[in-house]
Order: C-alpha cells, then structure tokens, then sequence
C-alpha cells in the first residue's frame, strides 16, 4: 500500500465535507472522487507501465480485487462488484461537475 496515497485520500475526503458543508457541491462531488481515486490506488499500487492510473481502468482494477485476493479468477465478477455502480456514479459526478452544468444536490 501507497501510504501517502492513503494520506491524499484522507485529506480530500475531508476537503469534500469541508465543500459540502459550505454548499460547494461540484467542488465537493469532485473532491470526493479524488478520494476515492488515490484511496483506490493506494490499496493497487503503482501501475506496471511506470504512468499513472486512468480514471476509468482504476476502478476496473480496483473492482476485480486481485490486490486482495491473488488468487480470484480473471474471469466472471471482481471480489468487490457491488462497489463498480458508485464508484462510477462518483465518477460521473465529478466529470459533471468539472466539466459540465452544476449539480443539484439538495
């Protein structure tokens, strides 16, 4: 594990209720997805090519769970399924809200 990915992931974890409390809900939405991005990479690792992880590979690796059990097949559901939707949904959130028109939330 990547401590200091963990740390980042904390850190705006905590930035993203900071945001939400004031009202900011983009700013809030896409925090939180980076917590969850560096948590996801703390827990894979660095990725084997040397760059960095693609936000949508991340969560397809992450899901499989082959960084907690080696040994599950590499075919049929990932160890971690039921966590795919949100983490896309997340993801969704935040390209909408970097990119695209406010969110509303409340």
């Amino acid at each position: 594990m990547l401590k200091f990915r963990l740390d980042y992931a904390k850190q705006y974890l905590d930035d993203a209720f900071e945001l939400f409390n004031q009202r900011r809900f983009n700013s809030s939405a896409s925090r939180a997805y980076y917590a969850s991005y560096q948590a996801m990479w703390s827990a894979l690792g660095e990725p084997r090519d040397g760059k960095i992880w693609r936000h949508l590979a991340i969560t397809k690796h992450f899901v499989r769970g082959y960084w907690f059990s080696p040994d599950h097949g590499k075919t049929g559901p990932g160890l971690l399924e039921d966590k795919r939707l949100p983490l896309r949904r997340l993801y969704s959130y935040r390209i909408r809200s970097d990119y695209g028109s406010c969110l509303k939330i409340c």
